[in-house]
């Protein structure tokens, strides 16, 4: 028999009662607005499905009571009441003006309707408590409110409709809501400066090799993997012209900056007396 986990089926509860509420549908007992309706619902459901006499920890059954009784779903609609329109004495199930669902289905539609969702097994339920009997349309009750069974009951107050202050369901299953805000501050970078130095620094050697790998021509080549062909008229021009810059770019000095040489003068012979006369003089006396 298929089972609905206790996290899915009490969050059915609450979203069943508050779309009814918004239909139109007039409640008494409202497990949306109500928490004590709200555990007693779940407490009826732990009661009908029981294992024993303890709560069945895997959910209670969407499909039949065990034993003759033909009632259905988690809360168990008895469909000898339940499974006709009753809207002349009571509310009703089928052809409830505010669940568009039940409208114009029979006994067996309604069967299969609350054995297979979920939501809409939430929603007969609470019709059916709020109608005449209210509680007293399961015999489970009196087991509820009994001082000898309060397992059933003890287990249901830990759960609360209100779902942002209470319980609160991940994954079909209650979990304690936990403040989960939390403030990030920005990380702080230091930048570190060299320190200046007067040592000079090496010159670093750069590897042409390496530097030039991943670097090709128009024909997809490295350079350094390139062959040269000496014989084009191209190469020998640009090896000509490499030369000629070479011997021509020799520092030539500049004429302005010449010095003439220094013009000594005539040494001149002088005699203890008379007029001192030049080497020329003496030179041009000998000559015969």
């Amino acid at each position: 028999m298929e089972k609905v986990s206790w996290g899915r089926w009490t969050l059915a509860l609450v979203k069943a009662a508050e779309e009814l509420r918004e239909a139109g549908f007039q409640m008494s007992k409202d497990p949306s607005q109500d928490n004590e309706v709200y555990q007693n619902l779940i407490a009826l459901s732990a009661a009908e499905w029981r294992k024993g006499n303890e709560v069945d920890m895997d959910g209670p059954g969407m499909g039949k009571a065990l034993g003759g009784e033909e009632s259905y779903s988690p809360l168990q609609i008895y469909m000898t009441t339940w499974g006709k329109d009753t809207s002349d004495v009571d509310v009703t199930v089928i052809n409830n003006e505010f669940v568009p669902e039940f409208q114009g289905i029979t006994k067996d539609e309604l069967i299969d309707l609350i054995t297979t969702d979920v939501d809409l097994a939430a929603k007969a339920g609470i019709i059916v408590l709020n109608s005449k009997k209210g509680y007293d349309n399961w015999s489970t009750w009196s087991m509820v409110q009994s001082e000898d069974s309060t397992q059933y009951i003890d287990y249901a107050k830990q759960f609360d409709n209100d779902l942002l202050r209470g319980s609160q369901f991940d994954n079909d299953e209650p979990t304690t809501p936990t403040d989960t805000t939390t403030t990030t501050m920005p990380e702080t970078t230091t930048t570190t400066m060299p320190e200046d130095t007067d040592e000079e620094q090496p010159d670093e050697e750069i590897d042409t090799t390496t530097r030039s790998q991943g670097i090709t021509n128009m024909f997809g080549t490295p350079p350094q993997d390139m062959k040269i062909n000496k014989l084009n008229p191209k190469y020998r021009s640009g090896q000509f012209l490499k030369y000629f810059d070479r011997v021509t770019s020799f520092k030539k000095p500049d004429p302005s900056t010449f010095k003439q040489p220094a013009i000594a003068e005539e040494d001149e012979i002088k005699f203890p007396f008379g007029t001192p006369v030049t080497t020329q003089e003496v030179l041009d006396l000998l000559e015969p």
